[in-house]
């Protein structure tokens, strides 16, 4: 299996939210959100374009604080410790001042389950006037209803959707090293409920299995009574049918 990002649907549309957002006129909000359910490829999508656009990338985690999570992005900015949140934050601000980084925060429920944690991220956005986009599971929008300053700055919203069965022929042309014959495709398709990670890791499996027979392409009759190709309970699909990427 090759390692590479596929430019299906979701990329392409979480592409241009991020270009957006970047090229915003001035004055315009900069707060992005990109949601999902588990297993769409969020993580990997926002990894590639982190990479691409030079962000600020950090991971929140249920421990995080105030402080911890501004110590976070001074660390990818490589600033010195401070004392205060306060002074924390002057360095943060005044250095994207300069830089002019967007600032993506990844597993972002665990920060708007907190008020302070969102308010301060929304300070970050106002004053420094970089975008900041939030990538979290699909009930973020939920969580963040309440939060009127916060949700009055947001000017993309991504949500990732299933692979559909054409993107899910993209990514098995791009990543198998053997051909995948359309009967099998629909079936892992099927199985996976269209889910991203599944079908790359069944994909991967029926490339083991042809390359271990030696065949050029495989279909159903040679996975036949192998049961399902990857392992785990494929989430369901909430939404209309679109698309997702390479593996996560």
């Amino acid at each position: 299996m090759k390692s590479e990002v596929v430019p299906v649907k979701n990329v392409m549309r979480l592409a241009a939210a991020g270009e957006a957002l970047i090229k915003r006129a001035a004055g315009m909000p900069g707060i992005g959100l990109v949601h999902g359910e588990t297993g769409y490829g969020k993580t990997t999508a926002m990894d590639w374009y982190a990479n691409k656009v030079n962000a600020v990338y950090v991971r929140a985690r249920a421990t995080w604080t105030p402080k911890s999570m501004l110590g976070a992005i001074a660390k990818e900015l490589r600033l010195p410790p401070k004392g205060s949140c306060d002074d924390t934050m002057e360095a943060i601000i005044e250095r994207l001042c300069f830089a002019r980084r967007p600032v993506f925060v990844d597993e972002a429920d665990y920060i708007v389950d907190s008020k302070k944690m969102t308010e301060s991220l929304r300070d970050l956005h106002d004053n420094a006037l970089v975008p900041v986009i939030l990538i979290g599971m699909g009930q973020i929008e939920e969580k963040l209803a309440a939060r009127k300053q916060f949700t009055g700055r947001v000017m993309q919203n991504v949500q990732f959707h299933p692979l559909d069965l054409a993107d899910t022929r993209k990514v098995a042309d791009a990543l198998c090293e053997v051909g995948i014959r359309d009967d099998l495709l629909a079936q892992i398709h099927s199985d996976a409920n269209g889910a991203c990670r599944n079908i790359v890791v069944s994909l991967a499996n029926a490339e083991h299995i042809a390359k271990a027979r030696g065949l050029r392409d495989v279909g159903v009759a040679e996975v036949r009574g192998r049961g399902k190709l990857f392992t785990g309970e494929a989430p369901k699909p909430n939404g209309n049918v679109v698309a997702m990427q390479g593996a996560q």
